[in-house]
């Protein structure tokens, strides 16, 4: 299944009556025109290269075409989910261990943009619009979605974007409207995790630190060390002992600092912060 199938079936009816994609002369690698998409010359050379730019270029004939972002300061609305879904379509169609791999190396691009261009991703102050094609809007505003999709859960992060897409196709929307639209579906509020996400600039920036208490006792504190304000969310802690099964803990980071015993000594096990890549985070 391709992407084009891939979005009708988990978005919903492609929009527009046929698709065309078409090697011509553009600045970008990819202009997603509805209905007829322009690729940079020589992007089809028989090797199967650009795949992402076309799943990318495609997604946007529903995010960014017919579901449009209202302010320009909310590019993310079709940027981030024209990302997201590339990376989605990449996990249907390579698997799991590909999907996570490609969301690291993401993470990854996000921690580097940040130490030099530290902004939220709807950042009002800009206006050269131009300059809102960066990896906030992609990148980080991707990693936005993927941390809602595990906050919610796949169903009802499916069903939240295509009510979404159902709501406002055809139209424009602003980022409260998706917001609402994901409400109505999870049936609780979300105004904390969309304000410390989209509206503050930074991520969690995690520290371990390792007490020894007793000889069967180790304390674990976990410190956000970021300069921005705190981040509220939940965190897994992997225990990794030997060649024995590891174990998984839970808890809510909602402060500076979280502690927890472990039995045994520091040398006796291994930490790893969010052993399932859900966390925009660095370490």
């Amino acid at each position: 299944m391709g992407p084009l199938k891939f979005y009708s079936e988990k978005i919903g009816s492609y929009p527009y009556e046929k698709l065309a994609n078409v090697q011509s002369k553009t600045r970008y690698g990819g202009m997603e025109n509805a209905g007829c998409i322009f690729y940079n010359e020589r992007t089809v050379n028989g090797k199967a290269e650009n795949e992402r730019l076309f799943a990318h270029e495609i997604a946007h004939q529903w995010f960014g075409n017919s579901a449009t972002e209202e302010n320009w300061h909310h590019l993310w609305l079709s940027e981030g989910f024209a990302t997201y879904l590339t990376n989605l379509y990449k996990e249907y169609r390579y698997g799991k261990d590909s999907f996570i791999q490609q969301m690291k190396v993401d993470r990854e691009n996000v921690i580097e943009y940040t130490k030099k261009n530290n902004a939220p991703i709807i950042d009002t102050t800009i206006t050269n619009y131009i300059k809102l094609l960066n990896t906030n809007s992609y990148q980080k505003a991707s990693w936005i979605l993927h941390m809602l999709r595990a906050k919610v859960g796949d169903r009802k992060f499916w069903k939240g974007l295509t009510h979404y897409y159902e709501t406002f196709k055809d139209s424009t929307a602003m980022t409260s409207d998706f917001q609402k639209s994901m409400e109505q579906v999870y049936k609780k509020g979300l105004d904390d995790f969309f304000s410390q996400w989209l509206y503050y600039s930074g991520h969690p920036e995690l520290e371990i630190i390792q007490t020894q208490k007793n000889n069967r006792i180790t304390e674990i504190t976990i410190k956000q060390v970021q300069n921005e304000k705190i981040f509220h969310f939940p965190l897994e802690i992997e225990i990794l002992k030997g060649k024995r099964k590891s174990k998984k803990v839970k808890s809510l980071m909602n402060s500076k600092s979280i502690s927890l015993g472990i039995r045994g000594t520091i040398n006796s096990f291994q930490i790893k912060l969010d052993p399932e890549c859900k966390l925009l985070f660095e370490e």
